[in-house]
């Protein structure tokens, strides 16, 4: 695994795919019930956003750092920044990944299980939280977690995929994973991120994801330019299995604001 999320820390996909996670994670936690996170690709945890890493290839300045300190935002949009806010004590120079912003939201008696692969990630992030009673992080392929830790040892939770993408095929590789994945943890809901570069070949992913038993789904995308097969990414796509009440009209408002602040062409959205 060659992938490394330092060097897009913060960027438009991160903006959109946490935005969503932090509105399910508020929505798990307004019942007394105790939920689990299932984490599967990880990353270390936190992005230094004045690291060589990040400065590489500064995507996050076109991202968060549009949105950075933006007092009165929208509530979906204000409580993601909220969120990072949190990491940054006034500065502007930490990006939680997304391991971070669910132990952040977790209350004593939730558990996230995050996984990670590369061994310097997964040291990273085994680090971090090794004082954290209720996170326990595991260097393992996040695939292979989906049918070795599900049902997580909670009654109910969330599932997060967000794979590399470095192998050909890894987005009709996620598409058959829901199936079991699902059969195991029914009630769960999924959150599953894509890169958007081809219309079609998402379509061909939910169909499939369709017929794994993904019914009950919502779709999000966002492009900040118009989307190629090729070259720089432009856009994403979330796609949510068993989407929790309220998402899609939160979405329906953050998205086009979003859209206007953080597109450099031909922008936009769709649900």
């Amino acid at each position: 695994m060659n992938y490394r999320h330092a060097f897009h820390a913060g960027n438009h996909a991160d903006v959109v795919k946490h935005l969503v996670l932090i509105y399910c994670l508020a929505h798990l936690k307004r019942k007394p019930a105790a939920f689990a996170v299932l984490d599967t690709h990880a990353g270390p945890g936190l992005y230094d956003l004045h690291s060589a890493e990040a400065q590489r290839s500064p995507e996050w300045k076109h991202g968060i750092g549009r949105l950075w300190g933006w007092a009165g935002a929208p509530a979906p949009i204000g409580a993601y920044l909220d969120a990072v806010a949190a990491f940054n004590d006034g500065a502007r120079r930490f990006y939680p990944g997304s391991p971070a912003l669910i132990a952040q939201a977790l209350r004593a008696e939730d558990l996230l299980i995050a996984c990670e692969l590369h061994r310097e990630d997964a040291a990273a992030l085994r680090q971090r939280f090794a004082a954290a009673p209720n996170v326990h992080t595991h260097t393992r392929d996040g695939w292979e977690a989906l049918g070795a830790l599900l049902p997580p040892p909670r009654g109910r939770g969330l599932v997060l995929i967000d794979p590399p993408y470095e192998q050909p095929g890894e987005l009709e590789r996620a598409a058959r994973a829901l199936g079991p994945a699902l059969q195991r943890f029914g009630n769960g809901v999924f959150i599953w991120w894509r890169p958007f570069k081809s219309g079609a070949g998402l379509d061909r992913a939910d169909a499939e994801a369709a017929a794994q038993g993904a019914r009950d789904s919502l779709r999000a995308d966002f492009w900040i330019d118009a989307p190629r097969r090729d070259g720089k990414l432009v856009g994403s796509s979330v796609f949510i299995v068993n989407p929790p009440f309220g998402l899609e009209a939160a979405l329906r408002v953050a998205l086009p604001i979003l859209a206007d602040k953080l597109a450099h062409g031909a922008g936009g959205w769709r649900i």
